[in-house]
């Protein structure tokens, strides 16, 4: 069998961790090297692990799709802070005493000998890595133990409860449900203006024969390009905010029993029955109660590790040099998206 050639920061990026240089003492930075990417209480991180670090990333996220300058500039601070806040958490575990967990840690170095084991490379530097590696895990295992830690919330009271679900009645509110049928003549996105121009003019004929009595579901076998054709235009379970705009929009001006005009959508030009409409619904707090637990743990959890994190970023000293990341572009000026063929309207149908 033929291994591929891997180099010790190849396999470390296999083995999903930092290269080497995560941590240095901000005096131990060898002469004509790039200047680092930020200090934080004194450690240093360096431009290549934080270059690595955003390229892993972007693996992982993105794959290899290419990513407008505007998002990967919100990428790279991600990721930068990321960077300094595994610091900064590291080093609060050690300050309460969290120990590494060593039998997690030999298990998962098992674990990348046997996967890795029969590479000759990973064979040859299995040494050199293993104390990056080593230290790496230790410092997961730190941050893991201390977010446990600090998101630990004790079960609410009945008062604390009743509380939580009388202050957020979204959370506990059934959606509007609707049931609609479709008539979808398809137009391709790159089609020329002849074909949307024709789609158009078919659909308000349809919308015409509706009107005078045609029936919907035959219509749909018919003349449907969505796969809902076979069912006679009826789409699958629907509430607010799955269909695109231009289509919701057009629905809540009908009744159920009446269809719309033709409504210009990403996919050609749609023709929707309301056959349906359910109001929203709060749930009574019985019906909801357990929803509300889970609910009330989650969000205390999430708000005690914000806070905690929002501290330790407060007291340390971070210094970053904003020179590695790429300009946020100005407010309005973000990134578009791609315009539908006719230039306006155009969202999906669902």
């Amino acid at each position: 069998m033929r291994h591929p050639r891997l180099s010790i920061l190849v396999l470390a990026a296999f083995l999903g961790l930092a290269a080497p240089g995560f941590g240095q003492d901000q005096t131990a930075q060898p002469t004509g090297e790039r200047p680092p990417f930020a200090t934080v209480d004194g450690v240093t991180i360096t431009a290549d692990h934080f270059v690595k670090t955003v390229q892993e990333g972007m693996r992982q996220k993105y794959y290899h799709g290419k990513i407008p300058d505007d998002e990967m500039a919100r990428f790279q601070r991600e990721m930068g802070n990321s960077l300094v806040e595994r610091i900064l958490l590291v080093k609060e575990a050690k300050r309460l005493g969290i120990q590494p967990d060593q039998s997690d840690i030999q298990r998962r170095i098992a674990q990348y000998d046997q996967r890795y084991g029969k590479n000759p490379e990973y064979q040859a530097n299995r040494e050199a890595m293993l104390g990056p590696l080593v230290e790496e895990l230790a410092d997961r295992s730190l941050a893991t133990q201390l977010k446990e830690r600090i998101t630990k919330v004790k079960d609410p009271t009945d008062a604390e409860l009743r509380a939580f679900y009388k202050a957020n009645p979204d959370k506990f509110t059934e959606p509007e449900d609707l049931g609609v049928s479709l008539i979808l003549l398809k137009v391709t996105p790159d089609a020329g203006a002849d074909a949307w121009s024709k789609a158009k003019t078919e659909a308000e004929k349809l919308v015409e024969k509706l009107k005078k009595g045609a029936d919907f579901a035959e219509t749909a076998r018919i003349h449907s390009g969505d796969p809902s054709a076979a069912k006679g235009g009826k789409m699958d379970y629907l509430h607010s905010g799955m269909l695109a705009k231009e289509a919701e929009q057009a629905i809540t001006r009908i009744q159920p029993g009446q269809i719309t005009e033709a409504v210009l959508v990403l996919e050609g030009y749609a023709i929707f029955r309301l056959d349906k409409r359910t109001s929203p619904r709060l749930l009574t707090f019985e019906e909801a109660q357990q929803r509300a637990k889970q609910l009330y743990l989650r969000d205390t959890a999430d708000a005690q590790w914000k806070q905690f994190r929002k501290g330790l970023l407060d007291k340390a000293k971070v210094k970053i040099n904003e020179a590695y990341y790429l300009p946020l572009p100005e407010s309005g000026k973000e990134s578009a998206g791609t315009p539908h063929p006719q230039k306006t309207g155009g969202g999906k149908v669902k």
